[in-house]
């Protein structure tokens, strides 16, 4: 038994499916619009708690006529293949996230693995957790970008907020006053750039763009919980979190663990390495922070150790 109900209506009509684990990864919160077009919105919260909230809802898994997808993530994507086979749906992501979504070589493409130390560990991940991700999933069309997707009495506006990814799209219910925030999470780890298809400066403007919007509430896939108490405040606590590791990368450099190999052992971004495979997202977003520094002229690489850069 959960200790917290499965789901919850976060307002008329739209129902948050909360993942398994409080939504951790690798799960994540799913979003159904009980209305005129029965929707999901992203797929990766177990099937056991989408198909109770259907079925508390007077519904059937076969009832879903359409799925939109926030972006490729496996956490995300998760059951939609499963769920168009047995509900015969449309499947619409942003025009970005064909590539990662339909084939199982271009999720890899995206989170740009192949060819990397870790590829096999990753692998044998997927194998072990997701290997209802390794197949094809039938995009049947895209959305755009803040142009409405009627439900019925509901609308959701896409907001193309890439960072996280590329395609990272959140969006706002109705309007802007709610806004299903997606992966800019709001958790306590905060943001997360750990594929080749990640940037930091999108993520940071991403964030900024949000703050902007100032949302009343804000609905993150991995608490279970929507936020609307302090959420400007949230948001910003939120952004400043980059700029809390780069100087935690600038201050490892100083004391000599200068490759980014050293800093993943340390470990730099994460506060703990659970599993070997989140090393290989730790070296993705050191790397990333490495190249911004390095462009900025903070730091220097001499032999294939990185220095600080004296002024």
């Amino acid at each position: 038994m959960s200790e917290y109900p499965t789901h919850i209506e976060v307002s008329p009509k739209v129902h948050l499916v909360r993942g398994k684990n409080r939504a951790c990864f690798p799960e994540a919160n799913t979003l159904l619009i009980d209305d005129e077009i029965l929707t999901l919105v992203d797929a990766g919260t177990s099937m056991e708690n989408i198909t109770r909230t259907l079925r508390d809802l007077g519904h059937e898994l076969s009832d879903i006529e359409r799925i939109i997808l926030t972006h490729f993530h496996i956490d995300h994507k998760g059951y939609a293949a499963d769920i168009q086979r047995a509900a015969d749906c449309e499947m619409i992501c942003h025009p970005l996230a064909e590539k990662g979504v339909r084939t199982f070589q271009g999720m890899v493409d995206y989170y740009g693995m192949e060819g990397r130390g870790h590829y096999d560990i990753w692998r044998a991940f997927l194998n072990r957790y997701f290997a209802y991700v390794l197949g094809e999933y039938n995009v049947t069309g895209t959305f755009e970008d803040g142009k409405a997707i009627s439900c019925g009495q509901t609308e959701l506006i896409p907001i193309h907020l890439p960072g996280h990814t590329v395609d990272h799209t959140c969006f706002g219910i109705n309007g802007y006053e709610t806004v299903f925030l997606v992966d800019i999470d709001l958790t306590s780890f905060g943001p997360w750039y750990g594929n080749e298809v990640s940037d930091i400066e999108d993520f940071k403007r991403s964030v900024e763009r949000v703050i902007e919007l100032n949302p009343r509430t804000g609905i993150s896939s991995h608490l279970i919980d929507p936020v609307a108490e302090d959420l400007d405040m949230r948001l910003r606590a939120f952004l400043r979190v980059f700029d809390e590791r780069e100087k935690r990368v600038l201050h490892n450099i100083a004391n000599g663990f200068d490759t980014v190999e050293k800093m993943s052992l340390k470990p730099t971004i994460y506060p703990r390495i659970p599993m070997e495979v989140y090393r290989a997202f730790e070296i993705f977003m050191l790397e990333k922070h490495v190249e911004l520094l390095k462009n900025r002229g903070k730091i220097v690489e001499e032999d294939g150790h990185l220095k600080i850069e004296k002024r």
